[in-house]
């Protein structure tokens, strides 16, 4: 499975946890850059991350 960002970039399934949980781990704002993150997948993308 690929994700990819509102500015086109494209991240695989290990690469966007790993950047949720460095987002979440190391900065302040996590709770707002996760949350801009979901915002920028597609609605299939966010269908199958839910249900994984």
């Amino acid at each position: 499975m690929k994700f990819t960002s509102h500015n086109g970039k494209s991240f695989d399934k290990q690469q966007a946890i790993d950047l949720m949980v460095s987002l979440i781990a190391t900065d302040a704002n996590s709770e707002k850059k996760l949350k801009g993150f979901y915002n920028s997948l597609s609605m299939t993308e966010l269908y199958e991350e839910w249900n994984e």
